[in-house]
């Protein structure tokens, strides 16, 4: 009886041992990623559903990062590179399009144009009435007229009288228009004589409106008359205010044509009209003047007025004044009262 039951435990332990053995043998044939999860399918299966088992499993790289191409590979998926120099903003290409045109205003210049170079485009302006000459360039931007048509440089000849409208573009003269005009016509001036000449028929003139010296060539021809009626040149001396019109002349000696005398030292004269500016500090009043719609400046003294209050904007006066060669110095002012036109008058003592 003994001996079976040793030999029915020896069978037991047998068997153990055997399933033991079978259990270790079959767990080394699984992979070592799936072993922590029997339920997961093995990596040579598709799961289920799958039609066949011989796909190649997945690597690593597409499951963690799907936009990344394994490397020496070239990808499929359309890419847009953008260039950080087309940002730029550029004002315009130099090789394509004129530069904007300079800021500021234009100046007006009158003149002669004394040498024209159609290759550089450039011009040589010599002002009216004298002054250093002026080198003005030209491009695509400038608008260039000849008896008002419009042309190129090649309109432009040397000895023409030339109108610049001329900005400052850098070191150089812009030249925005310039209009050349060839038809005749007389140009005109008005200032204060600063000099004569005549051994060389001259007379220089400051120009009322540039404040620059002009000067004018005389003749035979040139007539002379005043704002009281006739004159003679022996008028026309320094300190008067004269009105000239002239012809241009290719070789700069402009002939004066007509001259009127407006003023001259030492001539009295009277002005009559409405008062419409007044300063009581410098003593000085502008009268439009009724007998040539003129406005003039007119300086007076305390003492030539009875009372004062009664000069004011808007007021009829009637003043006699004395040129003295710089101003209109009033002698004599009436200010008229209203309608009944009655005034008052005072004399300088």
């Amino acid at each position: 009886m003994k001996v079976v039951i040793r030999r029915s435990a020896l069978v037991v332990m047998a068997l153990l041992l055997a399933f033991v053995v079978a259990a270790g043998a079959q767990q080394t044939t699984l992979p070592p990623a799936n072993a922590s999860h029997p339920t997961q399918p093995a990596a040579s299966s598709n799961g289920p559903g799958s039609m066949g088992s011989d796909m190649p499993a997945a690597t690593s790289s597409s499951t963690t990062n799907p936009s990344v191409a394994p490397s020496g590979a070239v990808s499929s998926t359309p890419k847009t590179i953008i260039d950080s120099t087309a940002a730029v903003d550029n004002p315009y290409d130099p090789l394509l399009e004129p530069p904007p045109l300079p800021k500021g205003k234009p100046t007006l210049i009158g003149g002669m144009a004394t040498n024209v170079d159609h290759v550089r485009n450039h011009l040589t302006v010599q002002p009216f009435g004298g002054g250093k000459k002026i080198k003005v360039f030209v491009d695509e931007r400038s608008h260039i007229y000849r008896n008002g048509v419009e042309t190129t440089v090649l309109g432009i000849h040397k000895g023409d009288r030339v109108y610049v409208d001329t900005m400052l573009d850098g070191d150089k003269v812009f030249a925005k228009n310039v209009r050349v005009i060839t038809e005749t016509g007389l140009a005109e001036v008005r200032g204060q004589v600063i000099g004569t000449n005549p051994e060389k028929g001259t007379i220089s003139v400051r120009d009322q409106l540039s404040a620059k010296p002009v000067t004018f060539s005389v003749s035979g021809a040139t007539r002379y008359s005043s704002s009281k009626g006739a004159a003679t040149a022996s008028d026309v001396q320094p300190g008067a205010l004269i009105n000239v019109q002239f012809s241009p002349r290719a070789d700069n000696r402009d002939v004066a044509q007509d001259i009127v005398v407006l003023a001259k030292p030492g001539d009295n004269y009277i002005f009559s009209g409405t008062v419409t500016n007044l300063d009581m500090r410098t003593n000085t009043f502008f009268v439009d003047n009724q007998t040539d719609d003129q406005s003039y400046e007119v300086h007076f003294s305390p003492t030539v007025l009875a009372d004062a209050r009664s000069l004011k904007v808007g007021q009829e006066v009637t003043a006699r004044a004395v040129f003295d060669g710089k101003k209109y110095q009033a002698t004599n002012i009436r200010v008229e009262s209203g309608k009944d036109q009655e005034g008052q008058e005072s004399k300088a003592q």
